[in-house]
């Protein structure tokens, strides 16, 4: 996966966009990789927060409708 990060209306400073480059884990919920921005770079981590996935499911079940069968 690939994106890049450019600031609307950016303060001084944040004019330059930021290149990511990464991979998902086998299980989806980490991705690392590294960034590039003018002659910098580096590494980066993201992780999913498996707290908050299960939330928001639970959250979705309740809100979609079952229908009652008789």
């Amino acid at each position: 996966m690939d994106f890049t990060k450019a600031y609307i209306d950016p303060p001084h400073g944040y004019e330059n966009p930021v290149d990511y480059v990464g991979k998902f884990s086998s299980d989806g919920n980490s991705v690392t990789g590294v960034w590039s921005l003018l002659d910098m770079n580096g590494t980066f981590e993201m992780h999913r927060e498996i707290e908050a996935t299960a939330a928001q499911e639970a959250e979705t079940a309740e809100t979609v409708p079952t229908s009652v069968i008789s």
